[in-house]
């Protein structure tokens, strides 16, 4: 664990009140623990890590409330996202998975297309296809589903929140130029706990990247420790016309 950072994570104001007033270093005071200037200034990195902070004004909506915004962005309809998407190790070893499209309707339909032409879809009640990119064979899993990937889950995300679910505002940021939210949240799903970032458009509201990061052993023992990355190059939502609605087709 890296102690400077577990101290500026310590820091981070999660409510409006807590940052009230402190409109430069000398006023920000770490919970329990006082600041102490010198020494952090010591650290050649954290000065970065330290303006992230004072990016969240005072004035910043909360999480719940970007959440809220983001659900009201994408609206109804058939939500279509390409993005590109890669696995960090901690050794430095990165796998690259591509370029995707993705169109989804709700809990009904969906369909996934990858740049080596494989390709998924669902549909309620008919199960998944998948159609092989290279033979063009055609699998299909009556008794199989499919779940849209955390970029769409605003609308989950927001629910979650208003149950009492801890999902908050880390910060602003910049992805590929667009200023954005920060927010974070951690979900056990069966095993380590997965932490996890959505990245929100700040003036749109539309997901700009995606994060999960988990740590443990395998079912063979052996100890991992990597980070899922998913960044959105092109994010939008459909009229739920007929004619869109083939695009949720197998080669549609």
């Amino acid at each position: 664990m890296d102690p400077v950072l577990d101290r500026v994570r310590a820091a981070n104001p999660v409510t409006e009140a807590e940052f009230a007033g402190a409109a430069d270093f000398d006023a920000l005071v770490l919970p329990r623990r006082p600041r102490r200037r010198r020494r952090w200034l010591a650290v050649p990195a954290l000065g970065t890590v330290v303006a992230a902070l004072v990016l969240v004004p005072s004035s910043a909506p909360g999480a719940s409330e970007i959440l809220r915004r983001a659900s009201v962005a994408v609206g109804d309809g058939i939500l279509y996202a390409q993005s590109t998407a890669e696995l960090r190790a901690a050794d430095g070893e990165v796998d690259h998975y591509g370029t995707r499209r993705v169109w989804v309707r709700g809990d009904d339909a969906m369909r996934w297309v990858d740049d080596q032409g494989n390709e998924d879809v669902y549909a309620k009640g008919a199960g998944t296809a998948h159609r092989d990119g290279r033979t063009g064979e055609v699998e299909r899993e009556p008794d199989a589903s499919m779940v849209a990937g955390d970029i769409f889950r605003s609308v989950a995300l927001l629910q979650s929140a208003r149950a009492g679910d801890a999902v908050t505002l880390e910060g602003e940021t910049t992805v590929d130029g667009r200023p954005a939210y920060v927010l974070r949240w951690t979900e056990q799903r069966g095993g380590p706990a997965i932490e996890q970032k959505l990245w929100i458009d700040r003036e749109t509201y539309a997901p700009l990247r995606y994060t999960d990061h988990s740590r443990g052993r395998d079912v063979s023992g052996k100890p991992f420790d990597q980070t899922y990355v998913e960044t959105v190059q092109e994010f939008r939502t459909l009229p739920d016309t007929p004619e869109n609605r083939r695009l949720l087709e197998l080669g549609g």
